[in-house]
């Protein structure tokens, strides 16, 4: 009996572990805190590359599977509304839409649920609702995307915690922010902006870092008061309750099956 119960508590342990990954379905991460630098160059004449200028802001806001915070959404672009050198066509990058060009999307804690990472690959974001400075031209125009993979990896001082809607959360600001943008994108004929037409092909490889971000402009575009914010959850996780039953079925099961097998056996 003593065997017995010992091996259903360690079983247990494993399976609440992985019962709050398993538990975990869906994810939102959002931060006006990031910083960026880069090349861009033209794959189609073989021109450039071209060193994006400095200081930079960006922000990111995307949502799966996370209701309580929007629906799903996918954007990434230069902070023009908090930081007005980013409000230009130089070194302009802008890539948002309803997850309709996202074909993978994952973000989660590590073990220690100090460390949030977000990887999002998608193709064939389009105009208008990608934008991305061509530096040849010195615009930054309506593009489309046709493939990009974009990761952001947060570190904490403070580990997540539940919040009152179940899922593991942290709002209080990163200690760092590391990250890249990586892709292609074509220009895609704009009414409003000519002479651009559709035509030439880019690449771009961006990197991101909460180290070289720029202070906030004191008022925002709509001259009201700026502010920094961060949010990264998953969730939601299942009710104790919930954990305890799963551990102990997990348990069980095991348990039982030695058992049997250890009948066979005799």
């Amino acid at each position: 009996m003593k065997r017995f119960m010992i091996a259903v508590f360690s079983v247990g342990i494993i399976l609440t572990a992985n019962g709050l990954a398993l538990g975990a379905i869906g994810f939102y991460a959002y931060t006006n805190e990031i910083g960026y630098q880069g090349t861009i160059w033209n794959v189609t004449d073989g021109t450039g590359p071209w060193q994006t200028a400095t200081p930079r802001d960006a922000s990111l806001y995307v949502t799966k599977d996370a209701p309580h915070i929007y629906s799903d959404y996918n954007q990434l672009l230069s902070n023009w509304y908090e930081h007005h050198l980013s409000n230009q066509n130089d070194s302009f990058l802008q890539i948002s839409d309803t997850m309709d060009s996202v074909t993978s999307a994952s973000g989660g804690w590590d073990p220690t649920l100090t460390v949030f990472t977000v990887t999002v690959s998608g193709a064939d974001a389009p105009y208008p609702w990608s934008r991305f400075w061509q530096p040849d031209n010195g615009v930054a125009w309506g593009v489309t995307i046709t493939d990009y993979t974009y990761s952001f990896t947060a570190t904490f001082d403070q580990a997540a915690a539940v919040d009152p809607y179940g899922w593991l959360s942290n709002t209080i600001e990163p200690s760092s922010i590391t990250g890249s943008f990586t892709g292609q994108f074509v220009v895609t004929a704009d009414v409003d902006k000519n002479p651009i037409t559709n035509g030439d092909r880019y690449g771009f490889d961006i990197n991101f870092s909460k180290a070289s971000f720029a202070d906030l402009d004191p008022l925002n575009a709509d001259g009201g008061p700026t502010s920094v914010y961060n949010g990264f959850g998953v969730g939601p996780i299942p009710e104790p309750t919930t954990i305890i039953i799963w551990s102990l079925l997990g348990g069980l099961g095991i348990v039982f099956a030695r058992l049997r097998r250890g009948r066979k056996d005799a």
